[in-house]
């Protein structure tokens, strides 16, 4: 057992600093910075199974939308079938646990955190040749589609349901917060992997592993920090 323990540490120990690598270059790739993410989670993860689910869902969804005359009603083909026909819905369990986390948990279990299914709606846009970008609320991250000089928000957590900035507006008062201008731009990739971190080092610091909370403060830092050089 200690010698699993002492195997386990260093294997993390190799991918903190991979990631740590990865948050100092200029450009950071979303998917590639959560899958790296998710060898904290399984050390000998293969991502080559959910890149092809990903690559699936897209294929079925540039399909649809090619069959789709109207220009605002081909992006929509996304969240009427990951939402709707998939099931990809918000998980109202345990939200700190790391399987509504990790990006391929929740591609196995269509189910996480706001930030985790915007990230795979994205992801599947971006395959399926649909302008799409992170729209990073506190506490709610929605995804808004282009279609041509017209955008639409529409929230993965609640199934890709539509969502007005009127509604974006009510559900910050509801939690006492003023609108800030800032926060209806598109998010950018860097913006959601160091929120992505937060969100994890959230989860293991209510699970007492005050290491691993050390280590992703630390993660976190240095992707802001290459924010700040932006």
């Amino acid at each position: 057992m200690r010698a699993r323990a002492i195997l386990a540490g260093r294997e993390r120990g190799s991918t903190m600093r991979r990631l740590l690598g990865y948050a100092a270059k200029d450009e950071i790739d979303l998917e590639r910075a959560l899958f790296l993410l998710g060898r904290l989670d399984r050390s000998d993860l293969d991502t080559r199974p959910y890149e092809r689910a990903l690559d699936a869902m897209a294929e079925e969804v540039a399909e649809r939308a090619a069959r789709e005359s109207d220009a605002f009603a081909r992006p929509m083909v996304l969240s009427q079938y990951l939402g709707n026909e998939l099931g990809f819905i918000g998980s109202e369990v345990d939200l700190t646990h790391p399987d509504n986390i990790h990006l391929h948990r929740a591609i196995e279990r269509k189910c996480g955190l706001p930030l985790t299914l915007t990230a795979i709606y994205l992801f599947v846009a971006r395959r399926a040749g649909i302008r799409a970008a992170p729209v990073a609320l506190p506490g709610r991250v929605l995804l808004r589609l282009y279609a041509g000089k017209r955008a639409l928000l529409i929230d993965p957590f609640q199934g890709g349901r539509a969502r007005t900035r009127s509604d974006c507006i009510r559900y910050l008062a509801k939690h006492g917060l003023v609108p800030r201008p800032d926060w209806f731009h598109d998010a950018t990739d860097r913006q959601l992997f160091q929120r992505h971190v937060l969100n994890l080092m959230s989860s293991s610091q209510a699970r007492g592993k005050t290491q691993e909370t050390a280590e992703l403060h630390r993660l976190a830092l240095e992707i802001a920090r290459g924010t700040e050089l932006a």
